[in-house]
């Protein structure tokens, strides 16, 4: 989490600031220069002040910790497809076969990140045409021989759009069902379906 530092520090600087003011007034009470009343509102000053900070530096964890419990569930199903990918590699099985027996020759790839890229690398060498690909960075990838339009971008007709970013496959779905009408394949249900 990038505000963990600045949290911590700022904790610990209201914390330090509330001890020395407790210690302050406990020193001026015993030598007589304030009272017990005064005494008591510094003390539950103090210690709201350690409650609240605590109370939001538990809240920066859970946030924290369920932030990086939504990137570790995704990477693990990235892994897992990854590896699906590779056992039907290894098996001889292309996923150019997936497309030629649902007829689909014409097609676009949405998302260029690892797992995009590798399907565009084994797809431009078989029979399937990758028409273009979609990406939220579409400048990014001028290196590549291929088209790359940003979502936003009128996207031309093709025979499927195959959706990489798996793990947000509904979301993409709703957002492409405005602009196209064409057949939108989830990468995940194409490799486990060969």
């Amino acid at each position: 989490m990038k505000n963990k530092p600045i949290i911590a520090l700022c904790i610990g600087i209201i914390s330090g600031a509330a001890l020395a003011s407790v210690i302050i007034w406990i020193w001026q009470t015993l030598n007589g220069n304030i009272s017990m009343m005064g005494f008591f509102v510094t003390i539950i000053i103090a210690g709201g002040i350690f409650i609240f900070c605590q109370v939001q530096k538990q809240r920066a964890v859970q946030k924290a910790t369920k932030a990086n419990s939504f990137k570790l569930e995704k990477y693990q199903a990235y892994y897992k497809l990854f590896s699906s990918w590779m056992v039907l590699r290894n098996k001889g099985r292309l996923l150019s076969e997936y497309f030629a027996d649902h007829n689909l020759k014409n097609v676009a790839i949405y998302g260029l990140g690892r797992l995009g890229l590798c399907l565009y690398e084994e797809l431009k060498s078989s029979s399937i045409n990758v028409k273009y690909a979609i990406d939220v960075d579409a400048a990014h990838f001028s290196y590549l021989d291929l088209k790359v339009v940003s979502p936003q971008d009128k996207l031309e007709a093709v025979d499927a759009i195959i959706v990489t970013p798996v793990f947000e496959y509904k979301k993409i779905v709703d957002e492409l069902r405005v602009k196209t009408s064409c057949q939108i394949v989830n990468l995940e249900d194409v490799i486990s379906s060969l």
